[in-house]
């Protein structure tokens, strides 16, 4: 592992991405609650000036310190990116697993958006009824209220795809890769 500035205006190169090779993998350690930039110990930096990454030349390296990290740490949350850096997405999030559910696309909420999605689908038609078959449409609210109920499942379900899709491209990445898990 090696322990490099983000940015260092004295280093030559400056920016750790052009210190990062090809086929190195690079970690990020941040705290959950805050999403400020923590060290591996889980203390926060005291400026920007001294946020580091760490370097890692294989990808078993970077979970194994991830999950060490995690593991003394709960609060904390560890990125693995590839040598292209924040250019796509993490390659592995490693968390506590107590913490699991606090990350976006877990699967509890993934099932908790589309329960929430089908109940504003089915309330949104017994709204417009009230509207239109008790009152003839002269309340409006409660076909405004519908429409609202609808676009919001559909924003439900929405965020549900995005989730699935980035995840199974990690999938797809951590397997040409040569690597299967997928924690």
């Amino acid at each position: 592992m090696q322990i490099v500035r983000v940015y260092d205006a004295e280093r030559r190169p400056p920016n750790w991405t052009e210190i990062i090779r090809p086929g190195q993998f690079v970690a990020f350690a941040k705290h959950l609650d805050t999403d400020t930039p923590c060290d591996p110990s889980g203390m926060p930096f005291a400026s920007a000036d001294a946020v580091t990454c760490f370097i890692f030349d294989s990808l078993a390296d970077a979970r194994r310190f991830g999950r060490e990290s995690v593991d003394r740490v709960p609060s904390m949350r560890v990125d693995v990116f590839e040598s292209t850096g924040r250019s796509s997405p993490p390659l592995l999030t490693i968390v506590h697993p107590a913490r699991v559910a606090t990350l976006d696309g877990n699967a509890r909420t993934a099932r908790r958006n589309a329960i929430g999605a089908l109940v504003l689908v089915l309330a949104a038609p017994i709204l417009f009824w009230i509207d239109w078959a008790k009152y003839d449409g002269l309340l409006i609210l409660p076909t405004i209220l519908g429409i609202n109920m609808i676009i919001i499942a559909a924003r439900l379900m929405q965020l549900n795809g995005a989730h699935a899709t980035a995840a199974r491209e990690r999938r797809e990445r951590l397997a040409a890769l040569g690597d299967d898990a997928t924690r």
